[in-house]
């Protein structure tokens, strides 16, 4: 056996020390993000590589995807280039000599196991980050197929309701009045219509004077649904206080003739857990403060659409379900932080297809968008309709006790003169529960209609509201029997209306917005020379 040459022990004592310095020795330590060189190239190259992989990370849904950060103070040292030369150089001689020289005892097992640790650490530590960014990638693309796959197996939504595309919101026109007001207005048509026999009994309930309790707290603020009581010597009407504090009673409706009296009416209020009792003056408006009550404002509306459906609203219905849809989603979006319902009840006349379709209250806009695009008008003959029928159904909608509570009348015809006292005993079950009417009065509304709408509405201290011709839509429009009004559109004039219930006062009308004015009006009350006269 040939013995190695001393040039060749030299090398192999020079390999061992190599080896012995690459297992057992630490690499310096780096600051984060200062660049290590490898084989002559720096890593700063790599850097926005790294940096998107990163984002991609960031970015992962799932929050799994792995992004390998290169690391910095515990990362095995890499052999250079020169060293990798250096041990393929010295591999030749090695096997050339091995005949005439000894094997030294055992270095080779050791020397291999160096050079492949030095082979492992030598892998650029990018590879590492750019293995996890491909992983990440590829469980991005699983999630996105299996996403497309959910979306392409979910049913396609349902189209917008369109009811009629040629029709845009806006068009029709309306006006308002306030009876409440104006007691002497309404006080003078109601003694005319006294005089016809089928209005005789709505007329007479609305023809004596107006009385107003407003209760407030010690700041001045209305309390909502305070329970007034006028209280007499044969009976005592019952009325919830409106938004605005207000209760609102005639002599006619709700208390006895005068012969039957003894001594002035009293009036008792309960609010919560706190009562006060206090007498009052019949027509004027009392202001009776409750000092351990503390008025709030309203945090939710319930809306509901009353709506004549027979055969002489079809010139307007079609342009009334657009109008109706497009004010629910104006009030929908101008008050967010209000809580909304809504509901409808439609309703035609005996003998016709039904005589009432009641939709309960919804929140969900879209269903009651759908309800009242499913709608059309057919049947009636003749001009009366059961209004009576579908007032009772209203009364029986589940009214929110906290909520402002908002009935919109939209008819162009009275009930029948057998069904007025029935007719106005639900507009009371109504109005007890702190109901606010605001009757719109379409295309044909005669005298008879209208004493019937302007009493609800008096009533339960809303404001009676009327189509005009303004805006060319329908048959032409009745004149109302009052003597000053603003006309705008009639969107404008019904989200004028919630906006009031929810304010708690009296909005008035925007002269920006009016198309044209009747008369002339101080903050809603009528400026006359003389006696107030009815047209």
């Amino acid at each position: 056996m040939k013995r190695l040459s001393v040039p060749a022990v030299l090398i192999l004592s020079a390999l061992a020390g190599c080896s012995k310095s690459a297992v057992g020795t630490s690499p310096p330590a780096y600051a984060p993000g200062e660049s290590i060189a490898a084989d002559g190239a720096g890593y700063d190259a790599s850097a926005s590589e790294d940096a998107a992989s990163y984002e991609e990370y960031r970015s992962d849904a799932d929050g799994d995807g792995a992004y390998a950060e290169a690391p910095a103070d515990d990362a095995p040292a890499m052999a250079s280039g020169s060293d990798r030369e250096m041990t393929a150089a010295v591999e030749a001689p090695i096997m050339a000599d091995a005949d005439e020289a000894e094997p030294p005892p055992a270095p080779a097992e050791p020397m291999a196991v160096s050079t492949r640790a030095a082979e492992e650490s030598a892998r650029p530590r990018r590879s590492r980050s750019r293995r996890a960014a491909k992983k990440s990638k590829a469980k991005r693309i699983a999630r996105r197929d299996r996403a497309r796959d959910v979306e392409r197996r979910r049913p396609k939504p349902e189209p917008e309701p369109t009811f009629d595309d040629q029709i845009q919101a806006g068009r029709l026109t309306a006006g308002a009045f306030d009876d409440t007001l104006n007691p002497e207005v309404l006080a003078q048509f109601a003694h005319r219509m006294q005089q016809t026999p089928g209005t005789r009994d709505v007329a007479s309930r609305v023809s004596g004077e107006m009385t107003v309790v407003r209760v407030v707290d010690e700041r001045g603020r209305p309390v909502h649904d305070a329970d007034v009581r006028l209280d007499t010597d044969r009976r005592g009407a019952r009325v919830p206080t409106g938004t605005d504090g207000r209760a609102v009673f005639f002599a006619g409706w709700d208390l006895p003739p005068d012969q039957d009296r003894q001594g002035r009416p009293t009036a008792v209020i309960r609010a919560g857990r706190e009562s006060i009792s206090a007498p009052i003056r019949e027509g004027t408006i009392n202001t009776i403060t409750m000092p351990d009550v503390q008025g709030e404002a309203v945090r939710a509306v319930d809306i509901a659409l009353v709506i004549d459906a027979t055969g002489s609203m079809s010139d307007e219905l079609e342009y009334l379900k657009v109008e109706l849809r497009n004010i629910a989603r104006t009030v929908d979006r101008a008050f967010p932080q209000v809580d909304q319902r809504y509901a409808l009840v439609v309703y035609r006349d005996e003998g016709d297809d039904y005589v009432s379709r009641s939709f309960d209250f919804t929140t969900n806009l879209r269903r009651f968008e759908d309800d009242l695009g499913n709608q059309f008008a057919g049947g009636g003959g003749d001009y009366p309709e059961a209004m009576h029928t579908a007032l009772d159904d209203a009364a029986r909608l589940s009214w929110d006790d906290d909520a402002a509570k908002v009935v919109f009348l939209v008819a162009d015809a009275p009930p029948h003169d057998q069904s007025m006292r029935h007719t106005m005993d639900a507009v009371d079950d109504l109005r007890a529960q702190g109901v606010a009417f605001y009757p719109v009065a379409a295309s044909g509304v005669a005298s008879e209609a209208e004493i019937v709408m302007r009493a609800a509405a008096a009533g339960s201290g809303g404001q009676y509201l009327f189509l005009t011709d303004d805006s060319g839509v329908g048959n032409g429009h009745a004149e109302p029997h009052i003597p000053c009004y603003e006309v705008q559109a009639l969107r404008d004039v019904m989200i004028r209306m919630v906006h009031s219930e929810l304010a708690g006062e009296r909005i008035t009308a925007d002269s920006r917005r009016t198309v044209r004015s009747v008369g002339r009006s101080n903050d809603g009350i009528c400026e006359r020379r003389g006696r107030a006269r009815a047209q």
